[in-house]
């Protein structure tokens, strides 16, 4: 099979089998907010989000990079999956360890770290996070074989759902139901570490030399992965200290849904990574021509799907939450075109990456951590969720400049020519949606139609640039020298 029909196919089960399974995650959304009222659930989405922050340490790069390595042949397959997972089971239980003893040092109630200690256990067999259990999908992404994961992701949360509404069912507290929804996790982890050594099987093997080795060379990519944790957290974590918890309900709840699309771009740049990375060690050395596809990829599904959530959001809070939730729906409209903005900062991270330049993606993080904290910490106290809000889209905002100026500079890219006419067409979609008379669902279908219309007519999309690109090079697997 040549390597574009493995991109498309393997692009395609990531991004169905992910929107089956945020279904599914929606749902449970909808039985928690429905059985927690918004302050229990603020407390809830706290133990989450920062536990998917620790979740970071658990990782820090190494699964990105380590399929780079192998997707371009620098390294031997079966040495490095066996570092990798060897590196990131140590991280992980330091991580576990450190996670709560932080809470104990801040001060956290006895409540929230009970609830972090029954979480914890999602930091080594969770499919919703950075952890561990993601080191098992490095054969798959290297071999452009997705579609088992995403299998076995999809069946793991219709179990999560069954336990909940189960549990639910019989009045069980909020620390059963955490702790249920991260031991549900242990089939689906089972499952796809089995498979995953059939690809390619790890040779373990005791190398501290070696695992400093690539930490060093992980070093940059996971400080910038990292950086966009704390990005991640800041907003939750002021909002804690600056407001309420049910404040941290509306907020957390707008960023559950909002944060669930951000699977389409990373499924899009994780697909198109060997290609890049074989692109950037070849004679013309160039990663822009999987860059350019990339963007304007995220870009067609990310600005329909903005326009979308943002003229429904409150109908989109009553279904998933109920009336009692209906405050965070300003909030959602704000934070899905930030959403946008993540699709395209995306992008620029995975090509940074399969460029080499791992360093640029830390420069980014930490803009982005810096201009959160102080547009949150000015704007939380008085706006609440909306002040966390506006703060999260700033911030990625700083992002984009950022990452528009450094890739010109460090790649000879520039995008502004392909981000106008998607502006454009979207300046043109708005005008269609807000001017013509028409009942809101048929104003917004029709807009949408013009949006896709316009990016085809002017050439936007080019089906022919793909051809040119992946032409008819097959995907090679299996050992490879290292």
């Amino acid at each position: 099979m040549t390597t574009g029909k493995r991109i498309v196919k393997n692009c395609a089960f990531i991004i169905t089998g992910n929107f089956l399974n945020k279904a599914v995650s929606i749902l449970l959304l909808v039985y928690l907010t429905g059985y927690l009222d918004p302050s229990l659930f603020g407390r809830y989405s706290f133990v989450v989000a920062y536990t998917t922050f620790f979740g970071i340490f658990t990782d820090l790069g190494l699964t990105t990079l380590t399929t780079r390595d192998i997707s371009s042949g620098a390294v031997n397959p079966s040495v490095a999956f066996g570092h990798a997972i060897i590196i990131r089971l140590i991280s992980t239980l330091l991580t576990a360890a450190v996670l709560l003893a932080s809470l104990a040092l801040l001060g956290y109630p006895a409540e929230v770290t009970s609830l972090a200690a029954a979480f914890s256990l999602s930091l080594f067999v969770s499919f919703r996070g950075i952890f561990f259990r993601t080191v098992f999908d490095i054969p798959f992404q290297v071999n452009l074989k997705m579609s088992c994961p995403a299998v076995i992701n999809f069946l793991n949360e219709l179990l999560t759902l069954g336990v909940v509404v189960w549990l639910i069912s019989r009045g069980t507290g909020l620390v059963w139901l955490v702790l249920a929804i991260s031991l549900a996790n242990i089939p689906g982890f089972a499952a796809a570490g089995w498979y995953s050594i059939r690809l390619i099987r790890p040779r373990i093997k005791f190398d501290p030399s070696a695992w400093a080795a690539m930490l060093r060379e992980s070093l940059p990519l996971g400080a910038a992965v990292f950086f966009e944790g704390v990005f991640v957290i800041i907003p939750v974590f002021l909002l804690s200290l600056l407001s309420s918890e049910e404040a941290i309900g509306f907020y957390g709840l707008s960023f559950r849904l909002v944060s669930s699309l951000w699977i389409i771009p990373v499924a899009v740049m994780t697909t198109l990574l060997p290609k890049m990375s074989r692109d950037a060690v070849s004679a013309t050395g160039s990663v822009r021509h999987g860059f350019s596809r990339g963007l304007k990829l995220v870009l067609l599904m990310g600005l329909p799907i903005a326009l979308v959530t943002g003229f429904y959001s409150r109908p989109i809070i009553s279904l998933v939450a109920g009336p009692a939730y209906i405050s965070a729906a300003p909030a959602l409209s704000v934070m899905v075109w930030g959403t946008v903005i993540y699709f395209i900062n995306t992008v620029f991270f995975y090509t940074f990456t399969a460029a080499g330049r791992q360093k640029i993606n830390t420069l980014v993080g930490s803009i982005l951590c810096v201009v959160s904290l102080l547009a949150c910490a000015v704007l939380v106290p008085a706006h609440h969720q909306m002040g966390a809000a506006a703060g999260f889209v700033g911030a990625l905002v700083a992002g984009l400049l950022a990452n528009l100026y450094l890739a010109h500079r460090a790649l000879g890219v520039n995008v502004l020519p392909v981000l106008s006419r998607f502006l454009a067409s979207t300046v043109l979609t708005l005008f269609v949606v807000f001017s013509v008379p028409l009942h809101h669902a048929l104003s917004l279908t029709l807009g949408i139609a013009v949006y896709l219309a316009t990016l085809l007519y002017f050439r936007t999309i080019n089906y022919r640039e793909w051809e040119e690109w992946l032409g008819m090079e097959e995907v090679k697997t299996g050992e490879r020298p290292g």
